[in-house]
């Protein structure tokens, strides 16, 4: 009988022992329930296993996440207070070992699983959603389409160069053959075999872009967007970019949301001379950096702008850089062109842009360890002109 009863005993607190474990683990690893989140000293209510950038931008704290929270960019940084957490993998090139110690995660990798009091810069407490109206669209490359963004009458979008926003795109399907493409680029969309394809988002997405205007013209954004399609070595049926698919099948008067203005890509306050080194639509947050350093800023800084281009149809904003060059003379601009079409005319600079700038303008300079460097273009070129 004694026996009994022991075993009945073990065996029940076995029991007690797996419910125990079931519930703690429900606890973390169940989504649903009321959770709290304390931001800056301030209690706000959310639910358990949401993301946490997520639930963020549902309360109006708007995080930066140009790689549109897929744990790439690491800007969406926040400190949780009073908590020691090992780094999730996506978080280990990103934050540094002080960074760690006090808390800091991303928000688009961190779910939420119990009260949590956070700590945000208070210059993103200030970031707020802008429904604005699109003023034009228009093609200015192959590839490329200029945006102009109109903010409500009496409202203002104050930024510097150099920065960007973030772009919300609603659920929607569009085929790219609906899009509005200038008749001298269609050709090319044609023979690329771009008209055919369809886009499709089923949940609200967002994406980074750069500033392409200057920041004296506090009413307006302009945005220089390249359509994003699979490369020719992605698996077949790959689709093509969410967002970028979206803003080219933008026409004026539609409307859409923005939110920032974000980022620290900008000029430094000193009298060192500029280099701007740019490729694709990386001239965007350029010509944004050259409007404000002659217009606004009536810098005396000589500066010096190089553009990679693949073939004379990618180039744009000619005759404006050609025109800012002639007004003044501490700027200079040059495009190089690295692979030439049958019909390109093209009597410009040739090869890849690190290649020119370096035989052409640095190879001479008495002291290019000196100049002040701005690179913003795609990652293969970026890496070369580091290297």
């Amino acid at each position: 009988m004694e026996q009994s009863l022991i075993g009945s005993a073990f065996f029940s607190g076995i029991v007690l022992l797996l419910v125990g474990i079931v519930l703690v683990a429900r606890r973390w690893l169940s989504p649903g329930g009321p959770a709290e989140l304390t931001i800056n000293g301030k209690a706000c209510r959310t639910t358990r296993g949401r993301n946490l950038l997520g639930a963020l931008g549902e309360l109006g704290v708007l995080l930066p996440s140009p790689c549109g929270g897929r744990g790439m960019c690491g800007q969406c940084k926040v400190v949780i207070v009073g908590e020691s957490h090992d780094p999730l993998p996506n978080e280990m090139a990103h934050l540094s070992r002080r960074e760690i110690a006090a808390g800091t995660c991303l928000a688009c990798v961190r779910r939420i699983f119990e009260d949590l009091e956070l700590k945000v810069p208070e210059e993103l407490m200030r970031v707020q959603k802008q429904r604005c109206t699109i003023a034009s669209a228009r093609s200015v490359s192959t590839f490329l389409r200029e945006i102009t963004l109109a903010l409500p009458e009496g409202e203002v979008f104050e930024f510097s160069a150099g920065q960007y926003l973030l772009l919300y795109a609603p659920p929607y399907e569009l085929r790219f053959s609906d899009f509005d493409i200038e008749p001298e680029y269609r050709e090319f969309w044609q023979k690329a075999g771009l008209l055919t394809l369809v886009s499709k988002v089923q949940e609200p997405v967002a994406r980074a872009y750069s500033l392409a205007n200057s920041p004296g013209e506090s009413n307006a954004a302009v945005l220089v967007v390249r359509i994003a399609v699979a490369p020719p070595d992605a698996p077949r049926g790959t689709p093509p970019g969410q967002v970028s698919s979206y803003i080219f099948g933008l026409a004026p008067g539609d409307k859409v949301e923005i939110a920032g203005p974000f980022g620290d890509f900008c000029v430094r306050e000193n009298e060192r001379e500029i280099v701007l080194i740019a490729g694709g639509a990386g001239i965007a947050p350029m010509r944004s950096i050259v409007l404000d350093q002659l217009g606004c800023r009536q810098t005396r800084r000589k500066i010096s702008l190089w553009y990679g281009i693949r073939s004379q149809q990618d180039l744009c904003y000619e005759e404006e850089f050609d025109a800012l060059a002639a007004r003044y003379d501490n700027f200079t601009w040059q495009a190089a062109v690295s692979e030439l079409r049958s019909n390109d005319r093209w009597t410009g600079a040739r090869g890849f842009i690190h290649d020119v700038i370096h035989t052409q303008y640095l190879a001479a300079h008495p002291a290019p360890e000196e100049l002040e460097y701005y690179l913003c273009g795609p990652p293969v070129m970026s890496i070369a002109v580091i290297h």
